[in-house]
């Protein structure tokens, strides 16, 4: 790998790491509240000269104005092959649109790329729709400024008034034929696989009448605001609050060293609407109509972030402090993971959401379950029925896992050195399973069980399975002894009642049992445990459950040191 490369990676790597993701969130929303609450002292002026009932209306067509921006780029999306349901269309957008208070005029398309990345959209796709809708919202708020045209003094735009020798030009490039083939030329010099789906006109007109639509109503909110500060009403003052809002935009947004078009915009928007009111009401009528939109953008952004992911199915209690312990074993950097025995997902779905994420399960009915689970939580995963065999030949993985696994297996040494090969050289293997050979209960008995293992015995097998750096601990103390109590005791009951003593059943059913079967019940026992999760991490010699890694030896012809993948020792 050259120098370039690796340098490449590793800023890519910084870029969407989550410390990086969470950093712009806040730099961005802290940048548009304090748009806001810069000019606090004119919006009370504002209150006291518009009526609530009018400001509230402004808001509601504020958010119109957004959400029909939203659908003009979700169009554009979809008719480049990746079409959004709207959860997940409100979350890469919605978060997205805090990029444009970040000072550079490219921030919302490489916040979109990212978190439409999380949703199963190319990056290179993401930007590429983002562009596309920019450059139709350019043209078409262009074309609808036209109407103002004919009441507007010849010199409102003022030193801004190149601008409009610009449109001919514009247009034609987003034309779809022309189009298509500049995206193809900037993606061959950047040395990007061709776009799979070539923008049509059907799509680019969809996204086109939304977007107008939305410029209609981004009009109509500044009418409204105007006059009820005494502008007159009537159609010619709407068409002016409408073709000089779409005007003002267009410019605003060629000035991109500035947050969202800071300044510039209002500077037109103020020349267009000159002579309808006096000054001091056009600079109120500018200011709150900015302020609305950015309300209107911040709660599409708390609305994504709320829905860019569904709930992460519901953990059982012990399950949860294992998880505590699994996900800081886990590579802190996006890695390629395989879960074998997924279960029903609920560990898998979390892995899924931060990993490039296989999972293979035997017992179909489970299978099913995880399937719609994780594929809900990361649509780009693969969640296979079947075991190692489904997947394909020497296909190998960063990490390994298998979690309460290994003690439902006749041969537990071939199962590790069948998971082993799975492994690339460097890589790690993760597992769980219960601990201490005298506490097999009723428990094990219900669940399929062969065995529990001593901490020493099972290190002895990972390493004679070829792996080195065993790394053994115990967890789930002082809760989980409880909670093995309650479980034994709910095993004896259902004992009476078995009619079966197949240990391969008992292992296919054994997922099912004592799961929470809804979110609430999920949050809840998550509350309860928290503290136990904390208390266990100063009991690593204690527990009734292990959790094991070791790591595969490089090749031969390996030349570098042997590196751990990161770890996220975050709490």
């Amino acid at each position: 790998m050259s120098a370039g490369t690796g340098s490449a990676t590793r800023l890519l790597a910084v870029l969407r790491s989550p410390w990086t993701r969470w950093g712009f969130l806040l730099v961005a929303v802290g940048l548009a509240v304090y748009a806001v609450v810069a000019v606090r002292e004119d919006l009370v002026d504002a209150a006291r000269a518009l009526s609530t009932a009018r400001i509230s209306v402004a808001l509601v067509i504020s958010l119109a104005f957004v959400g029909a921006t939203l659908l003009s780029w979700r169009a554009v999306l979809a008719d480049l092959g990746s079409p959004l349901g709207t959860r997940a269309a409100v979350a890469v957008f919605g978060i997205s649109q805090l990029g444009k208070y970040v000072p550079g005029g490219v921030w919302n398309i490489v916040a979109a790329a990212e978190v439409g990345a999380d949703h199963g959209v190319p990056r290179r796709r993401t930007m590429t729709a983002t562009a596309v809708a920019t450059g139709v919202g350019v043209v078409s708020g262009a074309v609808v400024g036209l109407v103002a045209l004919p009441f507007l003094a010849a010199d409102a735009l003022g030193s801004w008034a190149w601008t409009l020798w610009l449109l001919p030009a514009v247009v034609v490039l987003l034309l779809p034929p022309v189009l298509n083939r500049l995206l193809a030329a900037a993606l061959r010099l950047a040395r990007r696989p061709p776009l799979e789906h070539p923008l049509s006109w059907r799509g680019l007109g969809t996204a086109a009448a939304w977007a107008v639509l939305g410029w209609v109503l981004a009009g109509v909110q500044v009418w409204l605001l105007a006059t009820g500060l005494g502008m007159a009403t009537g159609a010619r003052t709407l068409a002016l609050a409408v073709g000089g809002y779409a005007l003002a935009w267009m410019v605003g947004f060629l000035v991109v060293v500035v947050p969202a078009g800071a300044g510039a915009r209002e500077l037109v928007l103020l020349a267009v609407l000159a002579g309808t009111l006096p000054h001091a009401e056009l600079l109120l009528v500018v200011l709150v109509s900015r302020v609305l939109v950015t309300a209107a953008d911040l709660a599409f952004a708390g609305a994504g972030t709320l829905v860019r992911r569904p709930p992460y199915p519901p953990l059982a209690p012990r399950a949860r402090l294992r998880w505590d312990v699994l996900r800081r074993a886990l590579p802190r950097r996006r890695a390629r993971v395989l879960e074998v025995g997924c279960g029903q997902g609920a560990v898998g779905a979390r892995i899924a959401a931060r990993h490039d994420y296989t999972a293979v399960e035997l017992d179909g009915t489970t299978w099913a379950v995880a399937s719609a689970r994780i594929g809900e939580a990361a649509p780009g995963s693969r969640v296979l029925h079947g075991d190692l065999a489904a997947l394909g030949t020497g296909e190998q993985f960063d990490v390994v896992c298998a979690f309460e696994v290994v003690e439902h297996v006749a041969d537990d040494a071939g199962a590790l050195a069948a998971w082993v090969a799975r492994v690339r050289p460097g890589g790690e293997l993760l597992l769980s399973t219960p601990a201490w050979p005298e506490r097999f209960g009723p428990w094990d008995t219900l669940a399929g069980h062969y065995r529990r293992y001593e901490p020493d015995h099972l290190r002895r097998l990972m390493t004679e399975a070829g792996l080195t750096d065993v790394d053994v601990r115990l967890y789930d103390a002082p809760l989980g002894y409880l909670l093995e109590a309650v479980r034994d005791r709910v095993a004896q009951r259902r004992a009476t009642r078995r009619t079966t003593a197949d240990p391969a059943e008992q292992t296919a059913g054994s997922g099912r049992v004592l799961q929470p079967a809804s979110p609430v019940t999920g949050a809840l026992v998550a509350l309860a445990v928290w503290p136990f999760c904390l208390l266990q991490r100063a009991l690593p010699r204690h527990g009734t459950g292990i959790v094991a890694r070791g790591r595969r030896p490089e090749s031969a012809s390996a030349t570098g040191e042997h590196r751990r993948p990161d770890r996220d020792t975050a709490d």
